[in-house]
């Protein structure tokens, strides 16, 4: 297991704080579809919690996100973000099966590692795999 150094950053010379080493390390990871290198970054205990339930460990996480692979996610931009030495918290506006949805998510990090994920979407939960239907909320 790889460790990452998680001293957060300072700021951008735009204002704009950088990313903190785990959640950019994230990011590389997804856009990459690397999925064994995204679970290095969990905590062996890791825990996600939405409002559709909880996913537990490394092998409930994995399950989780292998279903967001068939989405078609595609990130457009980062709304609100900060962080501190084991807290990042972020507002981003992803694009979902072609609709545009803003995602809150919140992490806390232990050992180096995300240790506990929180997330939803704005205005309501949605079941993106269910069927296709003009009122997924």
């Amino acid at each position: 297991m790889s460790v990452i150094d998680t001293a957060p950053t300072d700021t951008a010379p735009t204002g704009f704080p950088q990313l903190h080493p785990v959640f950019a390390k994230q990011i590389e990871c997804l856009m990459k579809g690397d999925m064994d290198a995204l679970m290095e970054i969990y905590h062996p205990e890791a825990e996600s919690l939405r409002f559709q339930g909880s996913s537990k460990g490394r092998d409930g996480i994995r399950e989780l996100l292998a279903k967001y692979e068939g989405l078609n996610m595609e990130f457009v931009e980062v709304n609100e973000y900060v962080h501190s030495d084991d807290m990042i918290m972020t507002r981003t506006t992803l694009r979902v099966k072609g609709e545009e949805v803003v995602a809150f998510g919140a992490y806390v990090i232990k050992d180096g590692l995300i240790w506990r994920v929180f997330g939803c979407d704005e205005g309501g939960v949605r079941d993106w795999w269910a069927d296709d239907r003009s009122d997924r909320r």
